[in-house]
């Protein structure tokens, strides 16, 4: 090999490595501007949002959840400008995982209900998280060296007390997995439940039936699978950061998701024990079978005569302020006797009163659904599929072919 040849070689190889680190440095940088702008969406939550929620449960697990996901997030900024920190940092991490699934569920709880957790809930979903905490004063009694080991370097210092802090650990992020599936079951059966309720309260449930929730649950479920990702992908070579910016780009959303929903405000219900079955939830009333037919009747008269329905903010109280009864009453009348959700009821109205307009071809989709009293055009489509088992514009196009 010649003098030149062995240059180029030389200057290909310190070519490729600068760029190899340029790229990394590159890659860092993203990563570290993601964390940035995801603290900076979590503080202004915790700051903002936070506050304006209605109770004390609200207020403390919602800030519950945006701390454990500012504490991910600060991994990466701690890990770069605090590096001496990090072998301390990450105990604390298993207790912020350990929490978050339970502060979202005691939320959407206070979000949804006026009913306060017993002191034997609290501690059943407590017990995770203090066992973490637990596990987590373990490690920091450790000496430095093996925390280094074990944080650091991925390896397992000799003693029993690392081994059985990495075993605990272990189980621990086991149960956690199932854990946070039961919480996820518990919060989608809580919903139901609430949606189901505030069919019988209001003729219009966009803005309440809190779907933003869902989206919300969806992105936990990413964040946790995005996050054993990137766990997982620490345990491989040099790993990528590909990892991480999917995880700090879902959290990002997830904020952001909570940022501009949240601080709705949800009807003041109290739905416990109202998920009984409607015999039941009615045992006690006093309204005879002769009495539900008149009030049926009179119910139907306030739709057909008065035309209540194109009210777009109908309430059952309002109903039932109409034809004189209590809203209970109107309720099981429409229940039982008529055999839907006061939600139903008035939307069959509106669609009945839609179709003449919507055959006619006169006017724009929007303004049919907002004339008989819907509040937006995805409700309207999706309440008129539903009587009529056709779209809007297919329900026309079939009466244009039948005449």
């Amino acid at each position: 090999m010649t003098a030149r040849t062995f240059l180029f070689c030389s200057m290909g190889c310190v070519d490729a490595a600068v760029e190899t680190s340029l790229s990394k440095g590159m890659e860092n940088a993203a990563v570290l501007t993601l964390a940035g702008l995801c603290l900076g969406i979590a503080l202004s939550g915790l700051l903002a949002v936070v506050l304006r929620q209605g109770s004390l449960l609200e207020r403390c697990s919602l800030g519950i959840v945006y701390v454990a996901f500012i504490g991910m997030i600060a991994l990466p900024l701690i890990a770069t400008f605090a590096a001496f920190a990090v072998i301390n940092y990450m105990p604390l991490l298993l207790v912020m995982l350990l929490v978050l699934p339970p502060a979202f569920y005691y939320y959407v709880i206070a979000k949804t209900s006026r009913a306060s957790p017993t002191v034997q809930t609290l501690w059943r979903d407590l017990a995770l998280p203090l066992i973490g905490a637990v596990v987590c004063i373990g490690f920091w009694t450790l000496p430095a060296q093996a925390k280094r080991e074990m944080f650091i370097l991925g390896e397992l210092p000799p003693g029993m007390l690392p081994a059985a802090l990495a075993l605990v650990t272990f189980v621990l992020l086991l149960v956690w997995m199932f854990a946070s599936f039961a919480y996820l079951v518990a919060i989608l059966r809580h919903l139901a439940t609430y949606r189901a309720y505030i069919r019988q309260l209001y003729s219009d449930v966009a803005e309440r039936d809190l779907r933003w929730v869902d989206a919300v649950m969806v992105l936990l479920i990413l964040i946790w699978i995005a996050a054993a990702v990137s766990l997982a992908d620490e345990n491989f070579a040099e790993g990528s950061y590909f990892a991480k910016e999917l995880l700090l780009t879902l959290i990002a959303s997830g904020l952001l998701v909570l940022n501009i929903f949240a601080p709705i405000k949800a009807p003041d219900l109290n739905i416990a024990g109202e998920a009984d079955a409607p015999d039941l939830k009615y045992a006690r009333s006093a309204l005879t079978a002769d009495h539900a037919a008149k009030l049926a009747d009179r119910i139907a008269k306030a739709m057909q005569k008065d035309a209540l329905y194109l009210e777009p903010n109908l309430t059952l109280q309002k109903l039932s302020q109409h034809v004189g009864a209590l809203p209970n009453q109107v309720s099981q009348t429409l229940n039982q006797e008529i055999g839907v959700s006061f939600f139903d009821y008035v939307a069959r109205w509106r669609i009945e009163a839609s179709k003449p307009r919507i055959k006619a071809g006169e006017a724009s989709v929007l303004t049919v659904a907002l004339d008989v009293g819907f509040n937006s055009r995805s409700t309207f489509y999706k309440a008129f599929k539903r009587e009529t088992g056709m779209t809007p514009k297919a329900y026309r196009a079939a009466h244009v072919l039948a005449g």
